[in-house]
């Protein structure tokens, strides 16, 4: 399929499509820039939901049930579930998408599982790349999973909207998310297993963290297993984006402009791989000041690179 044909018929919403769309850009093929150039200006503005939390919080479990309930209120939604990836394929090694197995014969419903690429961040660059087009596809609620790692997952500020942590009333991790600064990049934080006991705890605990802070945090107890708590959820995060539309704008504003930066940089080295020139300056980092030739490279590549035709 060309990238023009794909590109119309990503526009159209077609799952097929999307799913070609998604591996060119994930895998970096031929003409891949062209597609992602082709899906600007995007029509729509998705909501976009971050899922962050420690694995074994129940996050995917949740995410079903998030999608039963929104499934409900006829919206077009997207799943992504970003893995880790291997050291072999660098593919995604997790399979999230069975637990949502149930859902993924919708048509209003599309679920793919990405790689993170090793990024320390939890996100590779094609994660922002993959939003754009499930927007560009009509998708009005996407869903990003994170790896659910430590402080690798503070990444997700700079792709979502509204970033949902969730937590356990038992696991003892808030030591790990305070100490990591990981619980201020939540705007809410979801108790999930609340019928294991406990909940209250844990809320009492969030709360102590912000008790200087002007507005307390938003906190909903759920249970995937006896079904309580997600249509608050729900409401929560309607609520959370009709009263925080500024602070949105905002925080999007602020993904653009980190997603351009990401994608200089990416270009940057681009450039840095096909340059021989740059390639055999880096031969002698071993025995160089590496701020030196830190400058000998830029200062290369912003006067040409491989495109200036004295190297």
């Amino acid at each position: 399929m060309k990238s023009a044909e794909m590109l119309v018929r990503v526009r159209q919403g077609d799952p097929m499509a999307l799913a070609k769309a998604i591996t060119l850009v994930e895998n970096r093929k031929k003409d891949y820039k062209n597609l992602l150039e082709g899906i600007y200006p995007l029509t729509g503005k998705a909501l976009k939901i971050g899922i962050t939390g420690s694995p074994g919080s129940g996050k995917s479990s949740l995410i079903e049930k998030m999608i039963a309930g929104l499934k409900a209120q006829g919206l077009p939604i997207a799943v992504l579930a970003v893995d880790p990836s291997s050291p072999l394929t660098g593919g995604a090694l997790l399979g999230d998408r069975l637990r949502m197995i149930q859902h993924s014969n919708d048509a209003n419903v599309f679920i793919r599982s990405i790689a993170n690429r090793g990024h320390l961040g939890g996100l590779s660059l094609s994660t922002h790349e993959i939003v754009d087009l499930l927007q560009a596809s009509g998708k009005e609620i996407i869903i990003i999973e994170t790896v659910g790692v430590g402080q690798s997952e503070v990444d997700i500020i700079n792709v979502a909207d509204v970033v949902l942590m969730v937590l356990n009333p038992d696991s003892g991790d808030e030591i790990q998310i305070f100490k990591a600064g990981i619980i201020e990049i939540a705007d809410i934080f979801v108790i999930n297993k609340s019928d294991l006991g406990g909940s209250d705890n844990k809320i009492g605990e969030i709360r102590n963290y912000f008790a200087t802070t002007a507005k307390p945090p938003l906190i909903f107890a759920t249970s995937v297993k006896e079904n309580k708590g997600i249509s608050e959820l729900l409401a929560g995060i309607k609520q959370f984006q009709q009263e925080e539309s500024g602070r949105i704008d905002e925080k999007r504003a602020n993904i653009k402009r980190n997603y351009v930066e990401k994608i200089v940089a990416e270009r940057f080295r681009e450039e840095m791989r096909l340059d021989s020139g740059i390639a055999d300056m880096l031969q002698t980092a071993a025995a160089a000041n590496p701020f030196q030739l830190a400058d000998r490279i830029v200062q290369k590549l912003k006067t040409g690179g491989i495109h200036d035709k004295k190297n």
